[in-house]
């Protein structure tokens, strides 16, 4: 019975917000913003169970949801930890969650064709300070904006140690996915 009160209290007040944020801006056009807001809050909260469910089934250290500034869902790694890598062994957790996962709408997350010329040149900057910082064969990006570390001193994985020495240096150059593939640890960035 609490429940049920919480969540017509809960309803009421959503539109009771978003009846107040519905006015029109100067050049009279309606500001779409209070249901765009809402259904940006409805993909966290479908992100954030699927963390929820993860770290119920053994993923303990998986980051929390959140939002991109254009609207997509990201789960950023915290402290250095590669949650993609650890989930990748876990395929129990994965088959556990997926229906979750599965009900992600298909644009929850940044297509991986949004890549532009701009993002390739800071991919290409990243690479040159990964070089830098510890892994001297590290390749230049593809046009996809993937790094293909096959036969690099990197193919068969890449020490904890050197991937927090790196993350720390180069993540004011470049803080998305970094698609890594070839070599024994392919992985790839994907919707995650």
């Amino acid at each position: 019975m609490r429940k049920t009160t919480s969540t017509v209290l809960l309803t009421a007040l959503v539109a009771v917000g978003a009846a107040g944020c519905s006015g029109a801006d100067p050049a009279g056009s309606p500001n779409p913003s209070a249901s765009a807001s809402a259904s940006r809050q409805q993909l966290l909260a479908q992100g954030q169970q699927w963390v929820q469910c993860l770290r119920t089934h053994g993923l303990t250290r998986m980051p929390d949801a959140q939002l991109t500034q254009d609207g997509y869902l990201q789960f950023p790694p915290v402290g250095g930890y590669n949650w993609k890598d650890d989930l990748r062994t876990h395929q129990s957790i994965i088959d556990a969650c997926q229906s979750i996962e599965d009900r992600y709408p298909p644009n929850a997350f940044r297509p991986k064709q949004q890549l532009t010329a701009d993002d390739l040149r800071k991919l290409g900057e990243y690479a040159k300070c990964v070089r830098a910082h510890g892994v001297p064969d590290f390749p230049d990006p593809n046009q996809a904006g993937e790094f293909d570390v096959t036969g690099t001193s990197i193919a068969h994985g890449m020490p904890g140690q050197l991937r927090n020495r790196i993350d720390q240096a180069c993540k004011s150059i470049w803080s998305g996915d970094v698609k890594i593939t070839g070599g024994s640890g392919e992985k790839s960035g994907g919707k995650k």
